[in-house]
């Protein structure tokens, strides 16, 4: 299994930056935020034909949380920078119901 160190966002804009929606970014991740850099303008670039404007970046993220579940947040800042937050959930704890009352079983035919 590879390992996965930074991803890519792309926000593509129609009406300054109040309509901006996620766009597909050319992988799922990347192994190095190198790689995810020198794809990162001409992926801007594609999306350009379609959107007024459009906003790319590259999120490093820790490799060993990759398989964790995650939450990414973003927003474009009054400086019109695009600022994305990785952050990883906390895995589901197991849950224990127990009664402390006996039941009797009924049978029935």
């Amino acid at each position: 299994m590879e390992h996965i160190a930074a991803i890519m966002m792309l926000i593509g804009c129609t009406h300054g930056n109040v309509e901006c929606k996620e766009l597909p970014a050319p992988a799922v991740g990347f192994e190095t935020t190198e790689e995810c850099h020198a794809l990162l303008q001409p992926s801007i670039n594609d999306a350009r034909g379609s959107y007024k404007v459009v906003y790319g970046k590259c999120a490093a993220i820790d490799p060993a949380l990759y398989i964790e579940d995650a939450t990414i947040t973003w927003e474009i800042t009054p400086a019109q920078q695009l600022d994305v937050q990785v952050t990883f959930d906390e895995p589901a704890k197991p849950v224990l119901v127990a009664e402390q009352r006996q039941r009797h079983s009924v049978l029935r035919n």
